[in-house]
């Protein structure tokens, strides 16, 4: 990963001040680098052909709508795949853009875990099975921070995570290193996941049945998901442990091979059904993302949305936005989230959100 590279091209981004993102896919060196003079359209995803690269950035539970750049230039690290870059923009600002509504709810502890004890009752209640809880924290920067070097630091110190970055007129700026994968398309294969469960990396204690039954949940629906689109063949692992960075998961997978005209008629019907996920929403999936409406008082915005990318060749690569950070001059609001079973302690579940966060707090205190 060339550093150098990273700082050069969020240089240009700034003294053009257009709309910019840049995305290194996981266990890959390359990184892409987009430059819009437009603010990006809320569009469709969808199994499309395409001239460029186009990068993707949707909102928590905008099913299979997203943020669509449609760039002026692509770069693949420092080779112009696309188009030429834009006119600088006569604002004159040579900063970053900023979420012009600021502040989000801040919940502490004791507000977290009594949130977490009405989701349990709720549960024992047979609401419903699963419902995950989220919060974000505000985070002052130590020091000036680089948002190229942050990247770069991410690229190197989580290789397995997707890592991106954008930055967006009136929209703000966001940053994460993300290990779940919503959809992955290559070559017409269809790939997803099913993870749950949190753990250290490095812990010596075993998984319980809790993370099992919250495993086997969110496989329950992936497979119904698949089921009500019709799609036949799918193949799915067993379940196994994916570390991502500081933290691991239970994780199995899901794939299928779909011809070019059922993925032109159901690819986006797919992402859709499938988003928002049960790893950042619950089960059953209406009854849990209502839930969260009407009680989480936090407003998601881009975490546990999905960020990605779709290349010339038809794939295409979407992630959940979960290890993320909104950025602001002087510091981030960063947000976590711990999936609620009928076996959830309220202790427990506030520090795997605090052990999530790290995951971004670790780059800032670098």
């Amino acid at each position: 990963m060339n550093a150098d590279l990273i700082h050069q091209k969020f240089n240009i981004a700034l003294q053009l001040g257009c709309n910019f993102a840049s995305m290194r896919l996981p266990g890959k060196d390359d990184v892409y680098f987009f430059y819009a003079s437009k603010m990006p359209r809320m569009q469709r995803v969808q199994h499309q052909a395409a001239d460029k690269p186009l990068f993707f950035c949707s909102p928590y539970a905008a099913s299979n709508m997203a943020y669509t750049f449609n760039a002026d230039a692509v770069f693949f690290n420092d080779e112009l795949i696309f188009g030429e870059l834009p006119a600088a923009s006569t604002s004159g600002k040579n900063v970053w853009f900023e979420n012009p509504t600021g502040a989000n709810f801040l919940g502490d502890a004791a507000f977290y875990q009594n949130y977490v004890s009405q989701i349990v009752n709720s549960i024992n209640k047979d609401k419903f099975d699963k419902v995950v809880a989220a919060r974000c924290e505000h985070f002052p920067f130590p020091n000036t921070v680089n948002y190229a070097q942050l990247f770069a630091d991410a690229s190197a110190k989580y290789p397995d995570a997707c890592i991106y970055f954008f930055s967006m007129d009136g929209v703000g700026t966001w940053l994460g290193a993300t290990p779940e994968q919503l959809l992955t398309l290559q070559k017409g294969i269809v790939q997803t996941v099913a993870l749950a469960g949190t753990l250290p990396t490095g812990d010596e204690h075993q998984w319980t049945d809790k993370e099992f039954d919250e495993q086997g949940m969110i496989e329950f629906f992936i497979d119904n998901i698949f089921k009500q689109n019709s799609l036949k063949n799918v193949r799915i692992s067993e379940v196994e442990t994916l570390e991502a960075g500081n933290i691991k998961h239970l994780c199995s997978k899901f794939s299928v091979k779909l011809k070019e005209d059922i993925l032109e008629a159901k690819l986006h019907k797919l992402i859709g059904t499938l988003n928002p996920t049960p790893a950042v929403c619950g089960l059953p999936q209406f009854e849990a993302s209502l839930y969260i409406s009407q009680n989480e008082k936090m407003e998601r915005r881009f975490y546990s949305g999905f960020v990605g990318m779709q290349l010339p060749d038809s794939s295409l690569n979407l992630y959940v936005n979960l290890r993320c950070a909104e950025l602001f001059k002087d510091h981030a609001l960063l947000y976590a989230g711990a999936g609620i079973t009928a076996n959830s302690d309220t202790e427990m579940e506030w520090r795997e959100t605090q052990r999530k966060l790290n995951t971004m707090k670790d780059l800032f205190n670098n």
